[in-house]
Parts: structure tokens; C-alpha cells; sequence
């Protein structure tokens, strides 16, 4: 299976804080980048592809103790997105992909899970405690949450719109960020992606014209420990949450 990690942006909601690129960011005493690239090499997930494009060099001289790491430079990703940083990535290859963001932070169990078993559909993992963690970021669901509605055959009906009164009861979940591609799906993404032209795409809503095209994505529940840094006090926050799991668990 092969890795694909999105570390091309520069995150501009915490960029003015920060000062560097939001995946270097030191979460349990390494950078979010280096958690999800330790946890791959743990079980033997060495096929690893970073997109880089802000301060790439950032990001090469965080890793440059790691051997036999791609990395694909995304020249165009100050007027891209991550959908483009993905279809960079997917060029050539001949294996099954995970595709992650690197904002997020997870446990290992997900890597392990996706290399172990063979999905036959694209597959989206997601938390269901997702109101939880949007509660303890102190966000408002109706300002940046996002739909994720699955029908009863766990498959996607629906994600990426807005979330309003009338809605909400049918939110199955949170998409975290992950996204399972099979290889027999690679090519037939990529001609997708080439057909319709997208100048500049939300992950999500890219999702969204994939299952109106008939494509079938499959939701796989995720019962452990998840959490998205988008801005500084999300950052401020990991810990105590964090903790909170921890304990509880």
C-alpha cells in the first residue's frame, strides 16, 4: 500500500501564529508529519509520498534522517488544493493508496487496519463522536462542520455540504481527513479528474461529484483517538483533550 501525505498548503488560519509550515507543528514530542510517518514505518508502511509546496524545505530538513521518503513538489500550490497535491500523487501509481492530511492526528490502528485488509470500494474512515470533539474545540457545527451521511449499507449518500437545523439529525459522523483508494480505482479518478477540468476543489465536495458519478465509497467507523489542529487554540487544546481520552479510555 502506498502512503500519500498533503503537506503542500500554508495554512493560513495559524500560519501568522506559528510561523512554519502547520504539518511541524510538536504534538507528544514530534511533529504531526512525523507521528503519522513513524506510525507507517511501525508496520512496515514504507511506501511513503509527501506533497510538499510552502517552504518545502521545511518540511525535507524535519525528515532528513528518514530514508527512501518521496517527495512530489506541488509548483502550483499557492493556486491549487489538495485534490490537485492528490492527483500529482496518484500519477504512476500501480498499488492501493491511503491518502492523509497532515493537520490531523491519529492513532496507528487505522494504518494497521487499511494495510491489512483489502477494501474493494474507495473507503472513507470517521468518527462518530464527532459533536464531542467539536464541542471541546469550542467550534460552532453550524459555522465549519461539514455533512457525513451514510445510507444503511454504510455507504456515502452525502458529505461536504453545509450543516444546518434541518439536517443535523441525519449526520452519521465527521470525515477525518483519510481517504482509501483501491488501485483498480486509481485510473478511473484520474481520468475523472482530467475529464471535468477542476481549476481549484474542497476535498469534500470533490467526494461529493465522485458518488453523483456513481462512484461507490464505503464509510469505516474509526473507535479511537482523532483530532484536526486547523487553528492555534485547536493546537492549545490538543493536550487537555487528548488527556481527557486517555483517561476515559
Amino acid at each position: 500500500m502506498k502512503l500519500i501525505l498533503l503537506a503542500a498548503g500554508k495554512s493560513s488560519r495559524i500560519y501568522k501564529k506559528i510561523k512554519k509550515n502547520k504539518c511541524l507543528l510538536t504534538i507528544n514530542n514530534k511533529s504531526l508529519l512525523r507521528n503519522i510517518i513513524d506510525n507507517a514505518k511501525s508496520i512496515s508502511l514504507n511506501d511513503i509520498n509527501i506533497v510538499t509546496g510552502f517552504k518545502a524545505s521545511n518540511i525535507i530538513n524535519e525528515l532528513k534522517n528518514y530514508k527512501k521518503i518521496n517527495f512530489i513538489k506541488n509548483l502550483k500550490f499557492a493556486s491549487t488544493d489538495m485534490v490537485y497535491s492528490t492527483i500529482l500523487a496518484l500519477k504512476n501509481s500501480n498499488d492501493d493508496v491511503l491518502i492523509s492530511y497532515t493537520d490531523i492526528f491519529f492513532e496507528k490502528d487505522l494504518l494497521k487496519n487499511f494495510k491489512k485488509n483489502k477494501y474493494k470500494y474507495i473507503t472513507l474512515p470517521y468518527i462518530e463522536n464527532w459533536k464531542e470533539v467539536w464541542n471541546f474545540r469550542k467550534k460552532n457545527i453550524y459555522d465549519d462542520a461539514e455533512t457525513f451521511i451514510y445510507k444503511n449499507d454504510h455507504f456515502l449518500k452525502e458529505i461536504g455540504n453545509k450543516i444546518t437545523s434541518n439536517n443535523l439529525k441525519n449526520i452519521n459522523g465527521q470525515f477525518m481527513g483519510i481517504i482509501y483508494i483501491p488501485k483498480e480505482f486509481v485510473k478511473k479518478i484520474l481520468f475523472f479528474y482530467d475529464k471535468h477540468n477542476f481549476k481549484k476543489i474542497q476535498f469534500t465536495c470533490f467526494l461529493n461529484k465522485l458518488l453523483k458519478n456513481k462512484f461507490k465509497i464505503y464509510c469505516k467507523k474509526y473507535k479511537k483517538f482523532w483530532y484536526e489542529i486547523d487553528d492555534n487554540e485547536d493546537y492549545e487544546n490538543f493536550h487537555r483533550f487528548y488527556n481527557q481520552y486517555k483517561k476515559s479510555n
